[in-house]
């Protein structure tokens, strides 16, 4: 008995040992583990990141954007100024395409008038124009040259029934002249943009029939054949096609190369 009693004991004894070492006890602190040694860190010693942003903010290249805000005004005014000097040279070709016109005009003129009058008799084209008698109370008579010019001049404005009337005019007037029979075919040319297929088949024909070795001859035979085909004689119209073709391939290359396009496609 009493070694059973010793025997609790010392196993009393151990464990209050133990305790002592592993467990806290109850209100008792637990132990805090020695700290590292502390360093104070002063806020006003941090370095300040600068970012991207700052880095490259406007304030910071003032000089160098003002001289770029001063190139691109310089490169303005200079685009302006070219535009301005532009302007006044495309003036100043439009003025001269206008006088280059006008002579054109007159040098057309002038070269119908003779080359009509390679084509015309010796004696024809000798004969003085017909004056209106004194008798009659007219204005002023207009020589061939002005009143031909005068009708060229309103088919150019687009005066067709004034041009019209005065190439027939003309051509009553002036029989004989060189300026004759275009004036004839023009009046021709009108009538079929006029829709009066008639009187251009009419106008055509005088030109083929009577003035045969005229060189307005292979344009009227073409006209002549247009207008038949405008007027839905398609065969008669292709007869007259290659006519032209047949007579005049390598004299009148652009009267041919129309009507033969009128055969493919018809």
């Amino acid at each position: 008995m009493k070694n059973v009693v010793l025997t609790v004991l010392a196993a009393l004894c151990a464990a209050g040992a133990y305790a002592d070492d592993e467990w806290v006890s109850v209100g008792g602190a637990a132990p805090v583990a020695p700290a590292a040694s502390t360093q104070t860190i002063d806020s006003s010693s941090r370095a300040v990141v600068q970012t991207p942003a700052q880095a490259s903010s406007p304030l910071n290249n003032s000089p160098a954007s003002s001289d770029l805000v001063s190139e691109l005004y310089l490169q303005v005014e200079q685009m302006q100024a070219e535009i301005a000097t532009l302007r006044g040279q495309l003036e100043e070709q439009t003025h001269q395409l206008k006088r280059m016109k006008q002579e054109q005009q007159e040098r057309y003129l002038d070269l119908d008038r003779r080359v009509s009058s390679l084509y015309s008799s010796p004696a024809a084209a000798s004969t003085p124009a017909t004056s209106t008698p004194a008798s009659e109370p007219q204005q002023p008579q207009l020589s061939a040259t002005e009143a031909y010019k005068q009708a060229q001049k309103l088919m150019y404005e687009k005066k067709y029934s004034e041009a019209n009337q005065a190439y027939e005019t003309f051509a009553e007037q002036y029989p004989d002249d060189a300026l004759a029979v275009n004036a004839v075919y023009w009046s021709g040319e009108i009538y079929l943009l006029q829709g009066d297929l008639d009187k251009a088949l009419s106008r055509f024909r005088t030109v083929v029939d009577d003035h045969p070795d005229h060189l307005k001859v292979p344009d009227a035979m073409y006209k002549t054949g247009y207008t038949l085909g405008r007027q839905g004689k398609t065969e008669e119209a292709k007869t007259w096609m290659k006519k032209v073709v047949a007579q005049y391939e390598g004299k009148a290359d652009t009267v041919v190369r129309l009507a033969k396009n009128y055969l493919q496609s018809h």
